[in-house]
């Protein structure tokens, strides 16, 4: 790795690393400051739409008839179920776009500028440039577990509900963990092919079918086995929030599929007769 490689691509990327901080900020804190209104109009009433849902489609939301006995009070969700359902839930996904815009852009960005050339012209390897940019992101990932945490915390604060924040931030950092991943193969297709518009595409199909298969997996039946192959699958927030269950198992799942697309994408650049 580079130490200037990592922070140079952390100083071109800071507007938009500080225009996602904000916004998780901003709707991790709004998101708790909706809480007592929406309690205390219609607490109640999500508690009896929730348990009139088919089981396979609260189970593709993560809702077992165990949590669902945990989040649901006779005035509605507690805090831990609110913020696991309507922010925690969503987390990934809005984290996953921007890792597989960064990802994607994180080579072929580089070889379509023609600025390739010129950073490989200095003492630096390409497997340099590919694992610096590898450990940009997971500082950015870092950071956005951080600014998240804040966001919540500060709109816990206003409403005094006495949300376990350990617990905010281990679900958090599951969440991480799969942007993180996201990330990983999205950086893989950019030293693939060397095109940003080809890896930004291919990177958020994927994305996207993942997310699908994590959703309807649930309602296949006999192919509920499909959502395994979703990385959103192992993502588990209520499982934290309301029963306190931090699974090692998607650790093991996440960091595997990093390592395994880091190893790949440095051996497929590093084979790269080319890099424009």
């Amino acid at each position: 790795m580079s130490r200037a490689l990592i922070w140079t691509s952390l100083r071109l990327s800071q507007w938009a690393i500080v225009a996602w901080a904000v916004l998780l900020i901003l709707y991790g804190f709004l998101i708790l400051l909706l809480y007592p209104a929406i309690q205390e109009s219609s607490g109640p009433v999500l508690g009896d739409y929730l348990r009139s849902l088919p089981e396979g489609l609260l189970a593709s939301m993560g809702l077992t008839q165990e949590v669902l006995d945990k989040i649901l009070t006779e005035q509605g969700f507690s805090i831990a179920g609110f913020i696991g359902t309507e922010y925690l839930a969503w987390w990934p996904v809005m984290a996953g776009i921007y890792a597989f815009i960064f990802g994607s852009g994180a080579v072929a960005r580089e070889a379509e500028r023609g600025t390739m050339e010129l950073l490989l012209s200095h003492p630096v390897s390409r497997a340099q440039v590919v694992a610096s940019k590898f450990l940009a992101f997971l500082a950015i990932a870092g950071l956005l577990v951080i600014a998240t945490v804040a966001g919540i915390s500060l709109g816990d604060l206003l409403i005094d509900e006495n949300l376990d924040l350990l617990r905010v931030f281990l679900a958090i950092l599951q969440g991480g963990l799969a942007a993180v991943t996201i990330a990983s193969y999205s950086l893989l297709i950019s030293c693939i092919t060397l095109d940003p518009r080809k890896a930004m595409a291919l990177a958020g199909g994927i994305m996207a079918v993942q997310y699908i298969l994590g959703l309807l997996g649930p309602l296949l039946d006999s192919f509920a086995w499909v959502q395994r192959l979703s990385l959103f699958y192992y993502y588990r927030p209520l499982d934290v929030m309301v029963q306190g269950q931090f699974a090692l198992s998607s650790v093991l799942v996440y960091s595997r599929v990093s390592v395994a697309c880091l190893a790949a994408a440095l051996v497929v650049f590093q084979r790269r007769k080319a890099v424009v």
